[in-house]
């Protein structure tokens, strides 16, 4: 009998919590990926956020030395370093992308390679980011490629 007066009181105090309490949350993530056997790192990034009308996304990825590394070693032969963002909605179905690179010899990238995007939040709202970095470890021709992508569907709604 009891469990009978209780359920209609659970039902309406579950109708009114906000929908934003359903949503998703930002999938915002990061990775450092060992390369060239623990020599260098490929530090990736993807932060998405929110407002009350808009959700983004940035992304950003760089090749450095790696923090745990021991020794003396060579720069890396040569780097690719690529971030892209994409985004859709229910206005806008096709995909927008935009995507930045850097790449060089006998070096480190530097400062990390950033772009980002911002979209109005519908029921179709989309975004996805994607950061690649592609390394020649010294004294080798074969190029290691680490690959870090995270996506958000609906944009917090």
């Amino acid at each position: 009998m009891r469990l009978i007066r209780t359920l209609p009181m659970l039902a309406a105090i579950l109708a009114a919590l906000p929908l934003a309490a359903l949503a998703s949350p930002p999938p915002s993530d990061w990775q450092n990926a060992s390369v060239c056997n623990g020599k260098y790192s490929a530090q990736m990034k993807h932060t998405f956020y929110e407002t009350a009308t808009t959700a983004g996304v940035r992304g950003e990825a760089g090749v450095v030395r790696h923090p745990f590394a021991h020794g003396s070693f060579p720069n890396p032969a040569y780097y690719l370093v690529e971030v892209e963002v994409s985004s859709r909605s229910d206005v806008h179905p096709n995909w927008v992308v935009d995507s930045r690179e850097r790449d060089g010899y006998d070096s480190y990238s530097g400062e990390p390679v950033q772009v980002g995007t911002v979209v109005f939040k519908n029921a179709g709202c989309k975004l996805l980011a994607t950061a690649r970095v592609s390394v020649q470890c010294p004294g080798s021709a074969a190029i290691e490629t680490k690959t870090f992508t995270r996506t958000w569907d609906g944009c917090g709604l």
